[in-house]
């Protein structure tokens, strides 16, 4: 069976990917049962208690399915590195259906990785094609990152990252993962490797570490939108 597409993933808006966080399963009226005086603050108490023994949170990993990790360090917007905030980008009340949810691709990559640079350029033309601004998208804003690290080999610097980021245009942040912290968080074994994440931070498609060629990832990620580039 072929893989769902990052386009048909954001078609179907998710609906099949998650199952509902936190769902309570209890007899309402067992906390009452034989105790009449019980007050509504023990009542409230016991109910709380019962929520944290018996919700079923979802774990987190970079499988479909999971909450993403969380991403740290300092991100380079053009003007300035600053703190990057990982959770800022995501809505924990999100439901599937819900089309004004942004969602969030990212890009592990390293700036002296030949198949990162054989994909930057088409990376950059997701960017402009899965936005708001786009009017020949209609479905959901995504948010575009990348993760730049530093793999064995050779030495990388932030000055790096921002030649390279100008150099193939880019308009989105790129976060400082020199020291691989991210990487190794994220279990991420090769560059590039891709994920596209839901407005509630869950993982709704990862690349598995299949796409290295600008090609490929063009066809797994289904970027043709509907013939439109």
């Amino acid at each position: 069976m072929a893989k769902e597409s990052f386009l048909d993933k954001l078609r179907n808006k998710s609906t099949d990917v998650t199952d509902e966080e936190g769902k309570l399963r209890k007899d309402c009226h067992a906390g009452a049962v034989g105790s009449a005086a019980l007050s509504v603050t023990s009542l409230f108490f016991i109910a709380i208690m019962i929520i944290a023994f018996t919700a079923n949170p979802i774990a987190i990993g970079t499988d479909v399915g999971e909450r993403a990790p969380d991403i740290e360090g300092k991100m380079y917007n053009g003007t300035a590195w600053t703190e990057f905030d990982f959770e800022s980008y995501f809505d924990l009340t999100w439901e599937a259906g819900n089309t004004t949810g942004q969602w969030v691709a990212i890009e592990f990559m390293d700036t002296d990785c030949p198949a990162c640079q054989n994909a930057a350029s088409t990376y950059g033309d997701w960017a402009n094609a899965y936005s708001a601004n786009n009017p020949n998208w209609n479905g959901p804003h995504v948010n575009f990152l990348a993760s730049a690290t530093e793999l064995t080999g050779h030495d990388s610097s932030r000055a790096e990252i921002q030649e390279f980021r100008a150099g193939y245009n880019h308009n989105f942040p790129y976060i400082d993962d020199i020291d691989q912290d991210n990487m190794d968080k994220w279990g991420i074994p090769a560059t590039p490797t891709y994920f596209l994440i839901q407005p509630d931070g869950i993982v709704a498609w990862n690349s598995d570490c299949l796409l290295y060629t600008s090609d490929a990832a063009d066809e797994g990620l289904g970027v043709d939108l509907g013939g439109r580039r």
